[in-house]
């Protein structure tokens, strides 16, 4: 719970190995002789399997989500906070800090305010969502399970209203309640299982495919692995924090190789914009920020093109006007296009 404790505050002191670039199943033909024989090497895949078929927990989910922000915390340059040092009893309470009144403190509670009161009227209301901005000249947003939301730096320059603001926001969210990333997590968790296997067999590719890792942090990963049972593994346990790092590194390797799919990311721009009409801002201010990002700019990476995105929030605007308890279902003109508050020039 400490890496959770240090993200809210701020605490960028984290260090975690780099992404792993692919994953090696290994072939049972090629095992070194270590005296791990076919059958438990069988065995061990077979638990890797069943690890996948386990539901993910609350709060698994919501540990690995911790995990996975952190690494796009030290991706995006760190968080654009000021917050003081804190010492383990700080730490263990964090209301006993006090937080400076400075310009980009100023940002991150504004940022809080908008994104909570998007997040309350979500279909995931009860997380402990947390939102912050990265210190990174990019355009882009980006969520983590669990409830944690990020925006760049260079996003909040382009934006031009607390209307466009929320829509990025609730996007973001939506892929959060969605649990978009619970694929991508599910698929990362059995093959790194299956790779510590081969690498605990012996298996020269198993192994390769984790050289960027220590000696002592793979003996560590493979004791936790041993200890799997098959049941719902607690990623919050000291005794697994390699499998932790394995898996968040891992995961965040294969969402900059690929993303979501297209499906899955306009479903978020679909719950977004219903998400942020009903919070009272207008539509407009995320369809015309989608409209205005340049084809192939490298803004929103993986995403579907602005053109595409555009059409497909103007057919759902239109196509429910007239549904029962659609946000849509009212003059959505006069709803205001906020303009964005002073807080945000620590960001410009």
């Amino acid at each position: 719970m400490k890496r959770l404790i240090s993200l809210r505050l701020g605490l960028l002191a984290f260090s975690g190995c780099s992404a792993i670039s692919g994953i090696q199943h290994g072939d049972v033909n090629q095992l070194v002789q270590t005296g791990q024989s076919v059958a438990g090497l069988t065995q061990d895949l077979g638990k890797c399997d069943s690890l996948g078929k386990t539901e993910v927990s609350f709060e698994e989910e919501r540990t690995i989500g911790g995990a996975v922000a952190l690494n796009w915390v030290q991706q995006g340059g760190g968080l654009l906070v000021d917050v003081p040092s804190a010492d383990e009893t700080s730490l263990a309470d964090p209301r006993r800090l006090s937080v400076g009144d400075t310009s980009r403190n100023r940002l991150a509670k504004y940022l809080n305010v908008v994104g909570k009161n998007l997040a309350a009227r979500s279909s995931r209301p009860t997380l402990q969502w947390t939102f912050g901005v990265l210190d990174a000249s990019t355009v882009n947003a980006i969520s983590a399970p669990g409830g944690y939301v990020f925006v760049t730096r260079g996003l909040l320059q382009r934006v031009d209203s607390e209307a466009a603001l929320a829509g990025v926001l609730s996007h973001e969210i939506a892929h959060v309640t969605h649990k978009d990333s619970f694929l991508i997590y599910q698929q990362t968790k059995v093959d790194r299982c299956k790779t510590l296997a081969y690498a605990k067999a012996g298996q020269r590719e198993g192994m390769a495919s984790l050289q960027a890792y220590s000696p002592q942090f793979l003996q560590t990963a493979i004791g936790a692995f041993n200890s799997i049972s098959g049941g719902p593994l607690d990623l919050n346990a000291a005794a697994n924090n390699a499998l932790l790092t394995l898996f968040s590194d891992e995961f965040v390797h294969r969402y900059l190789e690929g993303g979501y799919a297209r499906d899955q990311e306009l479903a978020a721009d679909a719950t977004g914009l219903e998400l942020a009409t009903a919070s009272g801002y207008n539509p407009r201010g995320f369809t015309d920020f989608i409209g205005g990002l340049p084809a192939g700019g490298g803004f929103f990476a993986h995403h579907p093109p602005p053109a595409d995105r555009l059409a497909a929030m103007k057919a759902l605007l239109a196509s429910r006007k007239q549904a029962p308890f659609s946000p849509f279902a009212q003059d959505v003109a006069l709803l205001p296009l906020i303009p964005l508050k002073d807080e945000l020039a620590a960001a410009r």
